[in-house]
């Protein structure tokens, strides 16, 4: 069992710990003002509205209100608990974590999610040994050593051997009292028709698949004696911890440099990944599918703004290109393509022409999509046909007409005049006709859509409307945080806030202050004291612009508006019985309920 974290240590790691460079690790980050925003990690957007503040060390969401510390930024996107998330964070930074804080490899005593991680951690570990420490593992790892993968590639993708036989992973978490219902919903096993469990993956190289935090998720088993009828590969199913359709093979390791290259290499199989990766190209992935999802887009989008396809060099690799590059048109992203020659696939060139050449095809070979299309086109027609030409150069004006720079559509028109011995003028009117026929087809713009669009791009500067109580309220508290004497004479004067969730991080504050004996409030430090819905108030009320100082007469107004707030709802309630007494025409509670007003109103006004 773990050693409770002492307070020492959480604030080493705190004054080690730039929260820029570990959410850096997961968002990509531009300076805006003083602040640096980025896509949220939280949740879907198109236009940046998660900021970090460096200087408070403190993170927010404009969008969905998400805010906090470096600890509260790991809790969410890794679903982990606060000590876990001390010890992450520390590990990130190179920071020493004493082994009595850190957790007994064999609890299981979690919340679901992670009790699922830690078996698949733990079986992971058992495929491994068998693999690397066993007999019954000789013929896979012969297999993946034919494929140029020594032991240190092995071990850096944790690669692993499920030997034939139906109960051996069953009975290693039996052993742990891990209950049915537990390994059901692991996704480790299947069923019989009697109901009873047996090891979903044997006799397979087992290949982990990790979430974007290097939690180890799902597997993909790859077959070792082909039988007819048996998959090649076999991927785990959905679980409360997997979802193929956001997963990305590899993800967890090439993001350093996605960020670093300003690219993402998107691979078809999970061997050209790991073979790039030994040649030195560690900027790798792979989808669960044949395309990418609107999930993995905006994973990547958090990363980098480029995406360059490397998928198989033979005929159905070329069409499975293709394919990925009309169906990729996400305006978030430029696209490239890298051809492998000799119709291989990347893993079979690597393999024949080196790391070297590989790298430099990566590096000097990258193809824009309208000249993959261009030479895709020309694969599939004769140009020695007249036919085959006309078809060969509508197929390929329906892609240049798409295209938005002139000097591109320039290049393009000279090249196929080039190749076809046709003018230049004579194409560009070919396009002009084609432009024209598409503009009459083109439906008007649709209010709704254009309207929707206008107020995605504003999302993240809309703020919610508070009434005069609640601006108050949010403002005074702001200075109560950041000065002092603030806080010591609204304290000193009895001082309640009308909203429940003010006053309750008011108290935290008073009470923080009056352990932590400072003055000079930390707001990364009063974080930790705090639970997650005022950690979100918080960063909230620290991300709103205000001046550096305040006025005595501006605290006194906001202090005056909060303490005759129920004097304001009473002028509301008269209001609203008086458009009551108006409709039934009742003059005497009208001139009954005008006089009240008028007190209420001179009362506020003193």
């Amino acid at each position: 069992m773990a050693t409770r974290i002492p307070q020492e240590f959480i604030d080493e790691v705190t004054s080690k710990t730039n929260i820029v460079d570990v959410i850096s690790k997961y968002v990509q980050l531009k300076k805006s003002g003083k602040n640096l925003f980025g896509l949220c990690p939280f949740h879907e957007e198109r236009t940046p509205s998660f900021s970090v503040a460096e200087d408070k060390q403190i993170f927010h969401c404009f969008s969905c209100g998400r805010g906090g510390n470096v600890f509260k930024f790991i809790m969410e996107i890794e679903s982990k608990t606060f000590p876990e998330s001390v010890i992450e964070v520390a590990q990130m930074g190179n920071i020493p974590v004493p082994d009595q804080y850190q957790a007994n490899d064999n609890n299981y005593q979690s919340s679901d999610s992670q009790t699922l991680i830690k078996m698949y951690e733990e079986a992971a570990k058992l495929y491994s040994h068998i693999l690397l420490k066993t007999e019954n593992g000789t013929p896979a790892l012969k297999y993946l050593n034919g494929r140029d993968l020594d032991d240190k590639l092995i071990e850096t993708f944790d690669l692993g051997y499920a030997p034939n036989n139906s109960n051996l992973l069953l009975q290693f978490f039996k052993d742990r009292k891990i209950d049915d219902s537990t390994l059901r919903k692991s996704g480790l096993f299947a069923e019989n028709q009697e109901g009873d469990l047996f090891d979903r993956f044997r006799d397979r190289v087992m290949v982990p698949i990790t979430d974007e935090a290097g939690n180890i998720i799902a597997f993909s088993g790859r077959i070792l004696n082909k039988a007819e009828g048996t998959a090649k590969y076999m991927n785990s199913p959905e679980t409360p911890i997997f979802n193929k359709s956001k997963a990305l093979f590899n993800l967890s390791n090439a993001k350093k440099t996605i960020r670093d290259n300003k690219n993402v290499i998107l691979f078809e199989g999970f061997m050209d990944v790991i073979s790039a990766y030994k040649a030195g190209v560690t900027n790798g992935v792979a989808s669960m599918g044949t395309s990418l999802t609107d999930q993995q887009l905006y994973t990547l989008s958090r990363l980098t703004n480029q995406i360059n396809i490397c998928y198989d060099g033979d005929d159905p690799g070329v069409e499975a290109t293709y394919r990925a590059v009309t169906q990729l048109n996400d305006d978030r992203f430029s696209y490239g393509v890298i051809s492998v020659p000799d119709k291989k696939d990347p893993d079979e060139y690597i393999r024949s022409a080196g790391a070297d050449a590989f790298k430099s095809l990566v590096e000097n070979g990258v193809q824009t999509p309208m000249s993959f299309l261009l030479n895709y086109f020309k694969r599939n027609f004769n140009l020695n046909n007249e036919h085959d030409q006309i078809e060969f150069l509508n197929r390929s004006l329906n892609e240049i007409v798409k295209l938005q720079s002139p000097v591109e559509v320039d290049m393009y028109v000279g090249r196929i005049a080039d190749e076809m011995n046709v003018s230049k003028e004579a194409i560009n009117k070919e396009l002009d006709t084609l432009r024209r026929r598409l503009a009459i087809k083109r439906p008007a713009n649709n209010n709704k859509n254009v309207q929707k669009a206008a107020l995605e791009k504003v999302t993240a500067t809309v703020h919610s409307s508070y009434d005069r109580i609640e601006k108050s309220e949010r403002c005074l508290l702001y200075w109560a945080i950041n000065f002092p004497e603030v806080r010591i004479n609204l304290k000193g004067n009895g001082f309640s806030f009308v909203h429940s969730n003010y006053q309750s991080l008011f108290s935290s504050l008073l009470s923080y202050g009056e352990q932590d004996d400072a003055e000079e409030i930390n707001i990364s430090d009063f974080m930790n004291v705090l639970d997650n819905n005022e950690k979100n108030l918080l960063a909230e009320l620290e991300m709103m612009p205000m001046p550096a100082e305040y006025s005595d007469q501006e605290i006194d107004d906001y202090v005056n508006n909060i303490n005759n707030s129920d004097l304001e709802s009473k002028v509301s309630d008269i209001n609203r019985q008086l458009k009551q007494a108006a409709m039934v025409g009742d003059s005497k509670l009208q001139l009954e309920l005008t006089k009240q007003l008028i007190d209420v109103r001179r009362l506020l006004s003193n």
